[in-house]
């Protein structure tokens, strides 16, 4: 997840990365070291700067020097709090998320969740103090990433490297400090070896500059429950309330299952947990009392879906319960799970804001205009990382061969390539540049063709993709294929 009304939009290279032989960097007239540990300001005089003398200054009108530090969310012992490093960091992020700030024990949750995560953070100092701003230790620019397993396929699980609270402070944006982080990010994920890296982001037209291309979406429902709601087929009914505390347990395992049977999947992390349960609401940082839980069972008595829910209010017309988590293993249980939420009382609607793209529930009406989509949002965005590496960890269930011609603007994973598929899986070798391509594309857009979720034809007739041999957007359309339209019911 992403500030990205916060971050900055220059278009500048910078002239070295920070990295971790801690050479210096320029990050558009102010200077960053990085190493592991200590990091230490360099002082870089205007005129150096790229963009010309004083290009560098600050809101102020002084020159910023900035430090970047690479740690992990702590709780000090000894006070069994965050430490002040991490009460810095999360500081920032409220500030880019707009996020009230929160209270001790708000605080100490969402550390501990990421935590639980196992999340890896970036800060950002800028050595200048003004009195009466905010203090040096709160940083102007934050990151983090984390690893979680990603279904790319046939249930193939492949760690990922997920990218996510990136903030910039609005008086130092247009310094290089996005792509900095963002760049060395990029190369040091490909050099520990993960196939692609993935992010969600709260405005679109930002990361497919770095290669990242939009892999799933979701839509927004609404569903009439009024009387007349009627499904083609009775479903069995195996459902029953429960307490949501049950969930803590169930739900990380019944995830588990469906993760398995979804393309684009991946794991989830611990705050799903906690909203599911009724632990936590993130709009308030608290517990939230008003959650409603109930299973599914298959046929041996084991669940095998759930759903958390919360009725909006009786200021809300027509009345209405708000889904706040939905996850089926099987067919049967989505169908069972949506008839019990149709029979609850004093309700005649109900809303999901995570639904798939390509929701079997119009058709499991009789009346399917009682589903209405009222908005679509990009979910996950892949950046291809290694691009053998990647598509050879994929299921290829149409066999065919395919030379694709890659660009990337980063030179992490571009060039000419051979996919040699089975109907099984794939060969992927490098191409010559006298093999002649079928496909000409960035590197976004085979972000975007990974899970299967973007079709080439389209993306060919959008101007997206070249089609250098006559057929071959319909051939990848059919390659590329995973049998099942992703979904990942996951924000990060």
């Amino acid at each position: 997840m992403v500030a990205d009304s916060l971050l900055e939009f220059g278009i500048a290279e910078l002239l070295n990365n920070y990295a971790p032989d801690c050479r210096l960097g320029k990050v558009w007239g102010a200077s960053v070291t990085r190493q592991t540990g200590v990091r230490r300001p360099v002082f870089v005089e205007p005129q150096q700067s790229r963009m010309g003398a004083g290009s560098d200054l600050d809101y102020c009108g002084c020159v910023t020097n900035y430090r970047f530090e690479d740690f992990k969310p702590t709780i000090d012992e000894s006070t069994g709090e965050p430490d002040e490093r991490t009460k810095g960091y999360f500081a920032s992020t409220s500030v880019g998320f707009h996020d009230a700030r929160s209270t001790d024990a708000a605080l100490k949750g969402r550390v501990e969740r990421a935590i639980a995560d196992g999340r890896n953070l970036t800060a950002v100092y800028a050595d200048q103090e003004y009195d009466h701003g905010l203090d040096s230790s709160i940083p102007v620019a934050t990151f983090a990433w984390f690893e979680k397993l990603v279904n790319v396929g046939g249930g193939r699980l492949v760690p990922g490297h997920l990218i996510t609270w990136i903030t910039v402070r609005p008086t130092h944006r247009r310094r290089g400090l996005l792509r900095s982080m963002m760049t060395t990010d990029l190369a040091e994920a490909k050099a520990n070896g993960y196939p692609f890296a993935a992010l969600t982001a709260t405005e679109g037209g930002i990361y497919s500059r770095f290669g990242f291309g939009v892999a799933t979406w979701s839509h927004s429902i609404e569903v009439d429950t009024s009387p007349g709601f009627k499904m083609v087929r009775e479903p069995d009914r195996r459902v029953e309330m429960c307490l949501p505390s049950e969930l803590r347990e169930l739900a990380p395992e019944i995830y588990d299952r469906f993760m398995r049977t979804s393309p684009g999947a991946m794991q989830r992390q611990q705050t799903y947990i906690e909203r599911a349960t009724g632990a936590l609401n993130t709009e308030t940082g608290e517990e939230d009392r008003g959650v409603r839980a109930a299973l599914h069972f298959d046929e041996q008595g084991e669940p095998d879906g759930y759903v958390s829910y919360k009725f909006a209010g009786w200021s809300k017309t027509p009345p209405t319960v708000d889904l706040i988590d939905f996850v089926a293993v099987t067919d049967a249980a989505y169908a069972s799970l949506w008839s019990f939420l149709a029979a609850i009382d004093l309700s005649t609607r109900v809303t999901f804001g995570e639904s798939a793209e390509y929701s079997p529930l119009p058709w499991l009406l009789t009346d399917s205009r009682r589903v209405k989509t009222v908005a679509t949002e990009d979910n996950i965005w892949i950046r291809i990382l290694d691009v053998k590496a990647a598509l050879e960890a994929r299921p290829w269930y149409v066999p065919g061969t395919l030379t694709i011609d890659i660009d990337d603007s980063l030179d992490l994973a571009g060039g000419r390539f051979t996919i040699t598929s089975d109907g099984e899986s794939a060969e992927v070798t490098p191409a010559s540049e006298s093999t002649p391509a079928d496909l000409g594309l960035g590197i976004a857009e085979l972000g975007s063709l990974y899970f299967g979720g973007a079709d080439p034809v389209i993306l060919a007739r959008a101007g997206r993709i070249d089609e250098q041999t006559p057929g071959a957007a319909v051939l990848a359309s059919a390659m590329f294929s995973l049998g099942r339209a992703p979904y990942s019911p996951n924000g990060f």
